[in-house]
């Protein structure tokens, strides 16, 4: 089985469907985005559309909480003017149907590989889609953030 993992698109339709060009020529049997759709790009409402027609898991990102409690997104970001202001013009130009079809984005992914192997799919970790695993996070916070769970590939 292979499978494409697609994250942070970030309103950005003209790289989603550069990434899907190339996914059908590679053979893909499976795609699963991993969060981030919406903000920040100039076409947040057409990238949920065609994530919607695509019909793969969805897995939600910060972005999404973000655009459900904008003062979340204002207190990770520090309350910076620039991104109260995408948030706002962003939210603007979301349908009712945008916001339920993120409703449905789920915390967490498992899927089964072959043999034994299996893929746990998350964004941000296990425990929080808010959290970063950085290259510099010490061990002992990765394994928290891991809150236990194991996979061959996460």
């Amino acid at each position: 089985m292979r499978i494409a993992l697609i994250s942070d698109i970030h309103g950005n339709l003209v790289s989603l469907e550069a990434v899907l060009g190339d996914i059908e020529r590679q053979n893909i049997n499976e795609v699963i985005f991993l969060g981030d759709a919406a903000t920040l790009g100039p076409q947040p409402h057409e990238v949920l559309q065609r994530l919607r027609d695509l019909g793969c898991p969805c897995i939600i990102g910060n972005h999404e909480t973000y655009l459900f409690k904008p003062s979340l997104g204002q207190a990770y970001m520090r309350g910076t003017q620039w991104f109260s202001d995408v948030l706002t013009w962003c939210r603007a130009r979301l349908a009712q149907e945008d916001y339920q079809f993120m409703r449905s984005f789920q915390p967490m992914l498992k899927v089964k590989l072959e043999g034994e192997s299996t893929l746990i799919c998350f964004h941000g970790s296990p425990r929080r889609h808010t959290d970063n695993i950085l290259a510099t996070t010490p061990p002992e916070q990765v394994n928290e953030m891991l809150a236990g769970r194991r996979a061959t590939v996460m």
